[in-house]
């Protein structure tokens, strides 16, 4: 290698994305298969709220992953895992307050995240259905990132309203918040 940097300099390599043929997307009309290696999810909770406290546990978490082809399944587990444990602390802790244009509770002593006591036991499965276009080791992997947060607080508050039998329609749902749901019901208490 040395002798090859002294004879004809660095080595330098220039790739740019060229989309395969049949992959279509027209940007006008928003037709066509823009993001191939989009990844799909369902989430699964399981809850318990304390109607004296109004305090919300996460007691078990199921996640399904399709995200093609797993390049590593310890890690994408991982991953998943990471971000159903965010979902949870921006479903029942993660409150941002604001006061004259800043966030007022910008510190750990003031602003609650979740923690390894808080999070849920979760189970992580995975469907691979390796995408044509996907990158990878084999190829046919998906994205995974952001995945698990976009569907984590959703099923959270979807399955407080079947414990509560109230709309749960705002993150995060903190005790007050609770309290307020179960106080404003025609029936006023707890199913």
């Amino acid at each position: 290698c040395a002798a090859y940097h002294k004879k004809h300099g660095a080595l330098r390599h220039i790739a740019q994305y060229q989309q395969p043929a049949g992959v279509v997307w027209d940007d006008k009309t928003y037709l066509g298969d823009a993001y191939a290696t989009f990844a799909w999810a369902v989430y699964v909770a399981a809850v318990t709220v304390d109607l004296d406290t109004f305090d919300t546990h996460v007691d078990d978490f199921v996640a399904v992953q399709e995200a093609g082809h797993i390049v590593h399944p310890v890690f994408a587990a991982g991953q998943i895992e990471g971000g159903v444990a965010q979902g949870v602390g921006f479903a029942l802790y993660e409150h941002v307050t604001w006061k004259d244009g800043r966030m007022a509770n910008g510190r750990m002593t003031n602003y609650i995240v979740p923690t390894a006591a808080d999070a849920p036991r979760i189970v992580v499965e995975f469907v691979e259905r390796p995408c044509e276009y996907g990158p990878g080791p084999g190829r046919g992997a998906k994205g995974i990132g952001e995945l698990p947060l976009d569907g984590s607080a959703p099923a959270v508050a979807n399955a407080m309203e079947q414990a509560l039998g109230v709309a749960v329609d705002t993150v995060p749902v903190l005790p007050e918040h609770v309290f307020a749901l179960l106080a404003a019901r025609p029936t006023g208490g707890a199913s």
